[in-house]
């Protein structure tokens, strides 16, 4: 067998990922409300901070797949949160939904503007949020896959490369 063949015979393995919700808002009802929307979904893991404070530390220790993110908070609004969300390399590709009392088109245009993926004025129905949870975190998981065949294909090049030398 040689090289090529070899490699051909190898499967192929991508990282599974589970989706992973991470609900940044400072009401614990409103907390407590996604959770009971999200409880049926098996494949849905749901994570919740209610400091904004600490939003930052906690999605980069959890690595959610998508971010519910509040615009009304105390000490740091969730303005800031999409800034800083768009500014940290870990951070950087994750989807955020901006959950907001708020249907004003300016406020949903600069939400936008500075990075969030998607717009929901909360609460919306069951039905709808686990839909955007679903594809928005399909599209970030897929990406994360891209990028790890990517490595793949690269490293596979430079040993290739290493061997014919």
């Amino acid at each position: 067998m040689n090289d090529a063949e070899e490699a051909d015979s190898r499967p192929s393995v991508l990282t599974e990922y589970i989706i992973k919700v991470l609900l940044i808002d400072d009401q614990l009802m409103v907390g407590e409300a996604v959770r009971l929307l999200l409880a049926p979904e098996e494949d849905i893991k749901y994570h919740y901070c209610q400091d904004p404070l600490l939003a930052m530390e906690r999605a980069v220790e959890i690595l959610p797949t998508v971010i519910l993110l509040d615009l009304s908070m105390p000490e740091l609004d969730g303005m800031t949160l999409v800034r800083y969300f768009r500014g940290l390399p870990e951070t950087r590709d994750l989807p955020l939904i901006v959950l907001s009392a708020t249907e004003e088109a300016i406020t949903k245009a600069e939400a936008f503007a500075l990075g969030a993926n998607d717009y929901l004025v909360k609460l919306p129905e069951a039905v709808e949020l686990i839909a955007r949870i679903r594809y928005h975190s399909q599209s970030y998981i897929n990406l994360l896959q891209r990028n790890e065949a990517h490595a793949a294909l690269l490293e596979s090049q430079q040993q290739l490369e290493n061997r014919n030398r």
